[in-house]
């Protein structure tokens, strides 16, 4: 056989051989193709599950703190705009879980299905609370616990988190394809181009010396892809038969290099997303540190519940602003809630730095307590030293050019409470006992800025700051209280040249309590 024609047959081998390895190439690609699309519907539930998620739990918060409400508060029941708002906040998930059929495979439309079914007696569930909300509120109240939390449990409890869980294994199982049909065709290519070479190389060894110049570089060629650089390209030195062979091993370059960087990009978008998981749950943890005291928030992860304690010693304060009804039919709104907002943000501050626990706010009321969870003898003095700075801090806001100065009442009451969180998907962690009420009394009987105490809080106290006894003074219910007037540090104790405490305050301090006391602060 001539040489010509040996070549040609060769040649057309080894275009065969290549052709096949273009047909796997794209038969992988398509396979690769498929993956990814599978993976971006399967990525795209998963935000849309959390958005649904999301949207449930602020409906469920609305839903819990509208029942909290009593019924002769709610007599006036609920406005056009809040109703519209419940409306457009059911349509936003009832959109979104529409939006859930169209990414979903027809053996997953099924769980879908069954979802927007319990989405939608949920749904009516609500929509009957809110039209029922302050005209009916017994019923309203019974359709929540006996029809809405059931489904809101089923929901967001057992259906949402298994469709996640659900989704996640579609995630893992179309990565999974992703991976093993790149394998298979890195493989199936590598194999047929090894053959390639074997095939010129041996070409080479029967043809004459004036084309072992064009195959040694071929072969140059494969060892450079081979060991990975993918952009090395054999320089073209003809256009016979060799020459057209290098075209096609360039391309063929070309086109791996081309696969390779899409891998990588799609492992840069794997490991950015997995950063933006982490980033989410980071944003997790810290809001359920700002809503529950850390050893609560520990328990409630550790245990999945947080098991009701006894304290039997701690503080609680109840503050109140005096003038504040009549600011809000003058102030306007959002004008009324920046300044409530600066004085709570102030009371914050200070409650953190003594290292106290805020519980929540209702209106113009402030509510924290002292002694728990982490227990503390110290915290009758910790609480009135922190109600005397909230004082100071809202005398700083009062100035003489503004006509909407409050006054805050402040009552502490020392006592027993039973502790705990409750609620299934707000946590709200709070307190129980008639030591609450005896506090509640003590604000309400309290003079504008000033300090009132009960007699316990101020047996706790005594030796720390000046008290005028009030009496016994009647309250809601006609029960009569001895209270006392806090008027400050007593004179012994106070240094008044100094922001710091006095040595003299210090020194008793820590002969009571074994602590040292949290230092001023210049800044109130």
């Amino acid at each position: 056989m001539k040489i010509q024609r040996r070549l040609g047959l060769s040649f057309f081998v080894i275009l065969l051989l290549y052709g096949l390895n273009l047909g796997v190439y794209y038969w992988g690609n398509q396979k690769r193709s498929a993956s990814v699309e599978t993976l971006r519907k399967a990525l795209s539930r998963q935000l849309l599950f959390s958005s649904i998620q999301q949207n449930l739990t602020n409906l469920q918060k609305q839903v819990t703190l509208l029942s909290q409400v009593v019924a002769e508060v709610a007599s006036e029941g609920l406005g056009p705009e809040q109703i519209t708002q419940f409306h457009t906040q059911t349509e936003t998930i009832a959109r979104e879980i529409k939006t859930l059929y169209g990414l979903s495979d027809p053996a997953f439309s099924a769980e879908i299905e069954s979802f927007d079914k319990m989405y939608f007696e949920l749904r009516q569930s609500w929509r009957v609370f809110y039209e029922n909300f302050g005209i009916n509120h017994t019923q309203a109240i019974m359709e929540l616990a006996l029809r809405a939390d059931p489904f809101t449990t089923r929901l967001m409890v057992q259906m949402l988190p298994q469709l996640y869980q659900d989704e996640e294994e579609r995630v893992e199982h179309a990565m999974h394809n992703y991976y093993e049909a790149a394998r298979l065709t890195d493989w199936i290519t590598t194999g047929i181009f090894s053959f390639s070479i074997l095939l010129a190389m041996c070409i080479a060894f029967f043809t004459s010396n004036t084309i072992s110049k064009g195959l040694t570089q071929l072969k140059k060629g494969a060892a450079r892809i081979g060991s990975g650089t993918l952009d090395y390209r054999i320089p073209v030195q003809s256009n016979d038969e060799l020459g057209q062979l290098a075209d096609t091993f360039n391309e063929m370059g070309q086109n791996l290099l081309s696969a390779q960087t899409k891998i990588q990009e799609a492992n840069q978008s794997l490991a950015h997303r997995h950063q933006e998981v982490e980033k989410q749950r980071e944003k997790a943890e810290a809001l359920l540190l700002n809503i529950l005291p850390k050893q609560i928030a520990d328990e409630l992860k550790t245990k999945g519940i947080v098991e009701p304690k006894y304290f039997e010693d701690v503080s609680i304060m109840f503050t109140d602003f005096v003038g504040f009804t009549a600011s809000t039919e003058k102030m306007a709104a959002d004008r009324l809630v920046s300044k409530l907002h600066d004085y709570f943000t102030a009371f914050d501050h200070i409650v953190t730095r003594y290292q106290l626990e805020k519980l929540k706010t209702i209106g113009d009321s402030y509510m924290c307590v002292a002694g728990l969870p982490v227990r503390n003898p110290a915290h009758p003095v910790d609480m009135v030293l922190a109600g005397l700075e909230m004082i100071e801090a809202v005398k700083a806001r009062n100035t003489p050019e503004n006509t909407d100065n409050w006054a805050i009442r402040i009552g502490i009451h020392t006592g027993a409470v039973i502790a705990g969180v409750v609620g299934i998907k707000k946590f709200s962690f709070d307190i129980w006992g008639d030591s609450v009420n005896d506090a509640k009394r003590m604000e309400s009987s309290g003079l504008p800025n000033q300090i009132n105490l009960s007699d316990r809080t101020y047996s706790r106290v005594k030796d720390f700051f000046e008290c005028d006894y009030r009496g016994e003074i009647p309250t809601k219910g006609e029960k009569t209280y001895e209270m006392y007037q806090v008027k400050g540090v007593l004179a012994e104790l106070a240094d008044l040249s100094k922001d710091e405490r006095s040595p003299a305050f210090l020194h008793r301090y820590r002969l009571y309590f074994q602590n040292t006391p949290p230092q001023l602060r210049k800044d109130l």
